[in-house]
């Protein structure tokens, strides 16, 4: 007896007839008949009562179609999360980052992944670069999000996404927190705040090309903080700190976030996602075309 004899069984039940059930599988009626019998002989039990006017099923057999119709619901639901799952519609994968969930590009993707992906498990992993980066190798994160350019690991596969723009945190009380616009020449003479985790390291580098000369650098204090403490330093007092645009929506810190800008406009960060080529997680890919679907609507 296999799933076959079930549905056959099922089918002659719910039509009364061996005769329409083979029509529904569109197979001849003596096979039908024959499949019903055999399990009926292998159980030692009479499923149907046979007549010139169909076929109606015995009081062992009623029991029957009820456990078979249970086992086939089992099966096919069984069969379609199998089939989601290899088209990347069911599972789960770690997305590796190291910027704010605020607001922004990336909280609305993974809202709306979330929404258009019930079934799959989207689990987000907040670490530096450098984790990233081998958790991608060792196969504990699947994609990785990281300031910068492609091919900043050659040996990882990436693509573009968004850019943000670049912000200054400033305390509510500074003299540029008045102002909709900061250029960088007014940044002059701050001292700021930076992570000793990333993208710490990347706004030090931004900074040194901005303000750094010959013989004026900028001060720049490296603190083992997280985001969320070094903009209560700002709040503090304590100094500024440069941030993604998508930490703006951190609130209640005693701090204005104000967008950076040079002679050409406002200063953005690109991101790139990252992941291993040989990965074979089904959800990675369709995470992919996620993220290029969102890159052709965004304006």
């Amino acid at each position: 007896m296999d799933l076959r004899h079930l549905r056959y069984i099922v089918a002659s039940a719910r039509n009364g007839s061996f005769s329409a059930a083979a029509h529904e599988f569109n197979v001849r009626q003596p096979i039908v008949s024959k499949r019903i019998k055999e399990v009926e002989d292998e159980l030692e039990v009479k499923l149907f009562v046979r007549s010139t006017a169909g076929a109606r099923l015995t009081l062992a057999g009623e029991a029957f179609v009820v456990e078979a119709r249970r086992i086939i619901g089992d099966f096919d639901r069984l069969a379609e999360r199998a089939r989601a799952s290899g088209a990347g519609k069911l599972g789960r994968i770690v997305v590796g980052l190291y910027i704010s969930l605020s607001q922004g590009a990336l909280r609305t993707f993974i809202d709306d992944f979330r929404e258009r992906y019930p079934d799959i498990d989207l689990e987000l992993l907040e670490v530096p670069f450098a984790e990233m980066i081998a958790g991608l190798h060792s196969g504990r994160i699947d994609a990785a999000l990281i300031l910068g350019d492609p091919g900043k690991c050659e040996v990882l596969d990436s693509f573009a996404l968004w850019s943000e723009h670049l912000v200054v945190a400033l305390p509510q009380g500074h003299p540029l927190a008045d102002k909709p616009v900061v250029y960088w020449p007014e940044l002059k003479g701050e001292r700021f705040l930076i992570s000793h985790n990333d993208p710490g390291p990347d706004i030090r580098n931004i900074l040194l090309r901005h303000l750094a000369a010959p013989s004026d650098h900028p001060e720049i204090v490296t603190l083992r903080l997280n985001r969320d403490n070094i903009l209560s330093e700002v709040g503090s007092g304590e100094g500024i700190s440069l941030q993604c645009e998508s930490a703006s929506g951190l609130t209640g810190l005693g701090v204005v976030f104000r967008p950076l800008h040079d002679g050409n406009g406002a200063t953005r960060l690109g991101f790139i996602v990252y992941w291993k080529p040989d990965n074979i997680n089904p959800v990675l890919q369709t995470l992919r075309n996620a993220f290029k679907e969102a890159m052709l609507i965004r304006p």
